[in-house]
């Protein structure tokens, strides 16, 4: 039963007790992903880009890490003011740990990023010596609880896939520790907008907190679909005819483990040393796997939704509507279909709607929406999707972009449920808003 309980590696290493060398090594290599326990997908683990860090010390032959001999992949030092620091690596009961510290004292590099000087807080990242082109990525982690991220991505060619991009604590923001958010970022052609930005991201809310405890993320990457995975659940499958021009991954990629200050999260200058306390905040990483299949992918399919006129083709019906609340029937600015609906400013808006429910069964609830006044500077309307009366607790994604964007949250049933309440509301903000497409689907567990 105690084996039951451990992590998958830490069960083989008890049955390797009583196996030779090279059995051991076999259990290692035979690792299937955790959404392809049959490995139906006939998975085959590329060893160059994947460790387990069971050794005493990190794999020199597959890793190199930021700041060694002051050398730096791609010239990034970190994302100032934290800095790459080669003493904040390491590997501890078969873990890699990388780990953020407040550290005034350091050599901070005489430079600057991003518009901040490099200073206080010291990070560190580990980075693949070879590249793979396509493939099931996979690790199991426990994000750093602070204000740092914990960060599991690649980068090769003409652009960056970031499988996530945690964020263990945001004072100001109680959404930041639930986020899984997926990206792509372009890296085609310098001098252009979108150079380095990022271009297309999936943000969907978890149930739990990233820095709480281990959980495990996937991200199945082939030529024309990426799907991302947590816990064994798909979460989001999209297409390259869906994301189209901002499909940048199709070159080979090295892959990036790291932990940097944001400060679009939290202030720089709002950073102090109690938010590192105990000798610092650790990302803790039980493995990194890549596997590669000769198979042929399984493409994107769309689960029934299970919500009745998701996109407002029916005008209102099926919807209880309260407070200042407008259909808008405008093709040309709709995103799906010929009608959206205005939360109007000024008033407390909210649509919502009752479905019948499992009890103890995963369901994911989306929707697009954008706010026209957000400027990004000193404006933001923030209006709110959300789940409620479903034998538990209540759970809810922020929006305020000021283009349609798509979020999405996760959440489980009770043992008692029977139904569940979707909504989208301004109620907390009273600032306009349109949504479209709201869209529920019982989640899928593996591929």
């Amino acid at each position: 039963m105690l084996a039951l309980l451990l992590p998958a590696k830490k069960q083989c290493l008890l049955l390797a007790l009583a196996l030779l060398p090279t059995q051991w090594c076999s259990l290692s290599v035979a690792q299937a992903p955790f959404s392809d326990p049959e490995n139906s997908g006939e998975w085959k683990l590329v060893p160059s880009v994947s460790d387990e860090f069971n050794d005493a010390t990190l794999d020199s032959s597959k890793w190199f890490v930021q700041g060694v001999d002051d050398k730096y992949e791609n010239r990034f030092k970190g994302r100032a003011p934290s800095q790459f620091v080669p003493a904040n690596v390491g590997v501890s009961d078969g873990d890699l740990v990388i780990t953020s510290k407040w550290q005034p004292e350091f050599g901070f590099a005489d430079e600057h990023f991003g518009g901040f000087k490099y200073e206080n807080v010291t990070t560190g990242a580990i980075i693949s010596k070879t590249s793979f082109l396509y493939g099931y990525l996979e690790t199991r982690c426990k994000a750093a609880d602070g204000p740092i991220s914990s960060s599991f991505w690649t980068i090769g060619g003409r652009g960056e896939l970031d499988v996530f991009e945690h964020y263990g604590l945001n004072p100001d923001s109680t959404d930041a520790g639930n986020r899984l958010q997926s990206s792509f970022h372009d890296w085609r052609t310098p001098g252009t907008p979108t150079y380095g930005k990022r271009i297309w991201t999936n943000e969907h809310q978890l149930p739990f907190r990233v820095a709480s405890d281990f959980h495990v993320y996937g991200l199945e990457w082939s030529p024309q679909n990426i799907k991302i995975f947590v816990d064994g659940i798909l979460v989001r499958c999209a297409s390259k005819n869906e994301i189209g021009e901002h499909w940048v991954v199709d070159q080979a990629q090295k892959v990036w483990l790291d932990s940097e200050t944001f400060p679009w999260e939290v202030d720089p200058g709002k950073l102090k040393q109690t938010d590192f306390p105990n000798g610092g905040q650790k990302f803790i990483v039980d493995y990194v796997r890549i596997w590669q299949s000769d198979k042929p992918d399984v493409a994107c399919s769309d689960s029934p939704t299970l919500l009745s006129n998701p996109i407002f083709e029916s005008k209102l019906a099926d919807w209880h509507v309260s407070g200042k609340v407008t259909l808008k029937e405008d093709a040309a600015n709709s995103w799906a279909g010929s009608n959206h609906v205005a939360l109007d400013g000024g008033g407390e808006g909210a649509i919502e709607q009752t479905v019948p429910v499992k009890p103890n069964t995963t369901y994911i609830v989306s929707a697009y929406a954008k706010s026209p006044a957000t400027n990004y500077k000193d404006v933001y309307h923030d209006a709110w999707l959300g789940v409620k009366n479903y034998d538990g607790d209540f759970q809810s994604a922020r929006f305020f972009r000021s283009y349609w964007h798509r979020k999405s949250l996760q959440f489980k049933t009770g043992p008692k449920a029977k139904t569940a309440t979707i909504f989208f509301t301004n109620q907390w903000s009273g600032e306009p808003v349109l949504v479209d497409s709201i869209d529920l689907i019982e989640a899928a567990v593996g591929r």
